[in-house]
């Protein structure tokens, strides 16, 4: 999706949380942090104002107390969507829901943007629910984690001006990647394995079984002393087969996309995989002119 059409999305769309249902704020929370409405709507892109400011990156998480909140040892945060999060294996890579927390990498030659691991993976136990009453635990993620938040596509990780070019917050990383992946490598590999992404904890609600989900819940161990700091969640868009750039059309563009990419499909490159094998072949050729605009 280009950022124009980003854009576009989001004026019109409303990928975010709606609602805040519940908080117990728990115990051991980050002091201060204690505001549940700003998980609801779209994820920050800039923090820091007035004080420190910068652009949200992988290297630089949000941090102001109006950004994110904090569950303690025993709580959690119940949120809505008004619109439900279907499990649509249009979505890329079948992701469904992406959560935003304040994970970040660790930079081992800053500023330069090297990683050597993260910082702030705190956890936090999933469950999703269709009525906010019978709830379905997401086994294979923790809330906060990665992949840390990406503001926009063209700031380096320690500008302090907003960028031009808004990340897609609904669009989720390759599944693919591996913290191992990344360990050691600059800022602009990092960046390049994001492709248009935002980052975001990737859900894919089929393990639960259900096919929508109106309700997600983050809750805490009471015996734990991590405490997992939530910024958003959003609606993972759907691809239309053949709209390689995500941007509603299939045309010339997309083709000339996925025959430069022909091949294993690497990882932050056009997503032009239409059967979810992750090669570009003939296979999903076809299926691009088959769907042309």
């Amino acid at each position: 999706m280009s950022p124009l059409s980003i854009i576009i999305f989001l004026l019109f769309t409303n990928p975010w949380a709606d609602s805040v249902i519940s908080f117990d704020e728990g115990i051991g929370g980050s002091a201060g942090y204690n505001l549940p409405e700003v998980s609801i709507g779209e994820p920050s892109r800039f923090t820091g104002e007035d004080i420190w400011p910068g652009v949200v990156s992988p290297f630089n998480s949000p941090w102001l107390a109006n950004e994110i909140v904090s569950i303690g040892a025993g709580g959690s945060l119940v949120v809505s969507f008004d619109e439900p999060v279907q499990d649509d294996p249009a979505n890329p890579w079948g992701i469904d829901l992406l959560i935003f927390g304040n994970t970040g990498c660790i930079d081992n030659s800053y500023p330069n943007g090297i990683v050597g691991g993260v910082y702030s993976d705190d956890g936090g136990t999933i469950e999703v629910s269709q009525d906010g009453k019978q709830w379905f635990a997401i086994t294979t993620q923790l809330a906060d984690g990665l992949w840390p938040t990406r503001g926009y596509l063209d700031s380096e990780p320690y500008d302090t001006v907003e960028g031009s070019q808004p990340s897609n917050f609904t669009l989720p990383v390759d599944p693919r990647l591996t913290l191992g992946d990344v360990m050691n490598i600059d800022k602009e590999t990092l960046m390049h394995m994001y492709g248009a992404s935002g980052g975001g904890t990737p859900i894919d609600i089929s393990e639960t079984g259900l096919a929508e989900i109106s309700y997600v819940r983050i809750s805490v161990d009471t015996n734990t002393k991590l405490t997992p700091e939530i910024d958003g969640f959003s609606d993972v868009t759907a691809q239309i087969v053949g709209d390689v750039d995500m941007n509603g059309l299939v045309n010339v563009n997309d083709l000339l996309s996925l025959i430069g990419s022909f091949g294993e499909l690497e990882i932050g490159g056009p997503l032009a995989d239409f059967n979810g094998d992750f090669y570009v072949n003939v296979t999903d050729l076809l299926a691009l002119l088959g769907n042309w605009s």
